[in-house]
C-alpha cells in the first residue's frame, strides 16, 4: 500500500470550475466598471447567443494528506490495483493440493499437510494485506460531491448496436451434443445517417446611428447654423458598448457510432456536424463626422470630420 499511495500522490486532477452564473454581457459590464480610463457608457447594444449548459453532481476524492483531488475513475483504478495484487498473491499460492498426488505413506501425508498449510498461510496473508490496503485507501481519501458546470452538454449523437446471436443460439453452439448448427445470419441495411449539434448560433445584426445636435440663430437677413453629428461610440464623450457574440461553454457531441456483431449489412452515407459557437452577425456603424456651418446669403458651409 505504501507504493500505491506514493504512486497516486502525484495523480492529481484539476476539475473545471462550475460555469459562471453571469452571462457574457454581465461579465463585460463588470470589466468596464473596473476600468478607470473609460468614458461613461451611454449606450449598450447586445446581440448574444449563449449556451452555458447545466451542472452535474460528480463524486471526487480529496486527499487527507495534501488536499489533492482525484476523480472517481482514479479512485476506482487504485481499488482495482489492490484487487489485482490480491489475485496475484492467490495465484502465486497455487492450486489446492490434492492428496492423491502424494505418496501413500507417512512422508507423503506430511508433505501434503505442509503444502496445504503453506497455501492457506499465503492466502490468509493475501486476505490480510488486501484488507489493510483497502482500509489505508479509505483513510487516505474522503469522498465528496461537487457540482461541475457544462457537463450536461448537447448530445446530437447517433448510436446503433446490433448483435445477431441470441442466447438460445449461443447455448446451441456451445452444447457438446450438437454436431452441426445451421444459423442464418440476418442482413440489416442502414440508410443514410446525419446529425447536427449546435451550441450557440448568432446571425443577428446591429446597426448604429448617430447623435446629432443643431443650434440655429437667425435674423431677417442672416442665418447661423451649428450642427454636430457624433457616431455612437465614435468619440471619448459618446461611449458605447456593442456586442455581437456567440458563446458556448459546454460539450458538443455530434458523433455517429455503429457496432454490428454477427450481422451482415451495409451502412449508407454518414454525415455529422458539431458546432460549438457560430457568429455570422454584423455590426454596422453610422456616420462618423461632425459638421459645423454658417449659412448666409452666400450659402457658405464649413464641414469638419
Amino acid at each position: 500500500m505504501k507504493k500505491l499511495l506514493a504512486t497516486t500522490a502525484v495523480a492529481m486532477i484539476a476539475f473545471t470550475g462550475a460555469a459562471s452564473a453571469q452571462s457574457v454581457l454581465e461579465r463585460v459590464l463588470g470589466q468596464i466598471d473596473n476600468a478607470t480610463n473609460l468614458a461613461q457608457v451611454n449606450g449598450t447594444f447586445a446581440n448574444i447567443a449563449e449556451n452555458i449548459g447545466g451542472s452535474e453532481a460528480v463524486t471526487v476524492y480529496v486527499s487527507d494528506l495534501d488536499g489533492s483531488v482525484i476523480s472517481s475513475e482514479q479512485y476506482g483504478a487504485m481499488e482495482d490495483e489492490i484487487a489485482a495484487d490480491y489475485n496475484a498473491a492467490v495465484a502465486a499460492a497455487g492450486d489446492e493440493p490434492q492428496r492423491s498426488d502424494y505418496a501413500d505413506d507417512t512422508a507423503g501425508q506430511t508433505a501434503y499437510d505442509d503444502d496445504v498449510s503453506a497455501r492457506n498461510t499465503a492466502i490468509g496473508d493475501a486476505d490480510t494485506q488486501r484488507t489493510t490496503d483497502e482500509d489505508d485507501l479509505a483513510a487516505a481519501y474522503a469522498s465528496d460531491v461537487v457540482q461541475i458546470g457544462g457537463l450536461a452538454g448537447i448530445n446530437g449523437s447517433i448510436s446503433n448496436i446490433v448483435d445477431g446471436i441470441d442466447n438460445a443460439t449461443q447455448q446451441a453452439v456451445a452444447s457438446s451434443d450438437v454436431s452441426a448448427v445451421q444459423y442464418d445470419m440476418p442482413t440489416l441495411d442502414f440508410g443514410d445517417m446525419a446529425t447536427t449539434a449546435l451550441g450557440a448560433v448568432n446571425t443577428g445584426d446591429i446597426t448604429l446611428g448617430v447623435n446629432s445636435a443643431v443650434d440655429e440663430a437667425k435674423t431677417s437677413t442672416t442665418q447661423a447654423v451649428s450642427s454636430v453629428m457624433s457616431q455612437l461610440g465614435g468619440s471619448a464623450d459618446t461611449g458605447a458598448i456593442v456586442l455581437n457574440i456567440a458563446s458556448n461553454m459546454t460539450g458538443i457531441n455530434g458523433s455517429i457510432s455503429n457496432a454490428m456483431v454477427e450481422v451482415n449489412g451495409a451502412i449508407g452515407n454518414l454525415s455529422t456536424t458539431a458546432l460549438g459557437a457560430v457568429n455570422t452577425g454584423t455590426i454596422v456603424s453610422g456616420v462618423d463626422s461632425a459638421v459645423q456651418g454658417i449659412v448666409g446669403m452666400s450659402g457658405a458651409n464649413i464641414a469638419s470630420n
